[in-house]
């Protein structure tokens, strides 16, 4: 029995160690970081400092209903301790058919970013509308470019994060 169980193990392993190394195995790069400031350069992300947002939320545009949250998202901070929305996916992708080849598609997500605070005792919204374009490749999946209130606020630069600052 113990004889039966290392072949068996054995061709398994063998099995699995004949990848073929030519698989071309697509990198992921799809993490945005958003970063909110106003024209002084005040943090908006950092619910703890007076007249930033205290709530963030995004709805999606393009579900099944318009406006359902998207979840995944967190705020988080950086070395400075500047509060940034890191967004790693979540909203739903379309694929945009008119531009896409059989190596190069692209494809677009579309989200409300919801803002709220507190200003002299009312609660304050901010509704905002985040357009995201992503190329994918056999070899990569990328962020290609973001919209923020249909304006363009990033280009992917090759090699660089995602990183964007919207001054509001």
């Amino acid at each position: 029995m113990k004889l039966k169980l290392s072949i068996i193990f054995s061709a398994v392993l063998l099995l699995l160690s004949c990848q073929r190394d030519e698989e071309e195995t697509q990198a992921i790069d799809q993490v945005l970081k958003l970063y909110m400031q106003n024209a002084a350069g005040q943090d908006l992300l950092n619910a703890r400092i007076p007249g930033s947002y205290t709530s963030v939320s995004l709805l999606d545009i393009l579900g099944e209903r318009d406006l359902i949250p998207i979840s995944g998202f967190s705020l988080l901070k950086d070395a400075d301790t500047v509060t940034y929305m890191d967004y790693p996916a979540g909203a739903i992708r379309l694929k945009a058919d008119s531009v896409s080849t059989a190596d190069r598609e692209i494809y677009y997500s579309r989200f409300v970013i919801s803002l709220q605070k507190t200003v002299n005792s009312a609660l304050v919204r901010d509704d905002d509308t985040i357009q995201v374009e992503y190329i994918s490749t056999p070899s990569l999946f990328q962020i290609s470019k973001l919209w923020y209130n249909d304006e363009l606020k990033f280009t992917k630069i090759p090699g660089k994060p995602n990183i964007v600052t919207i001054v509001k």
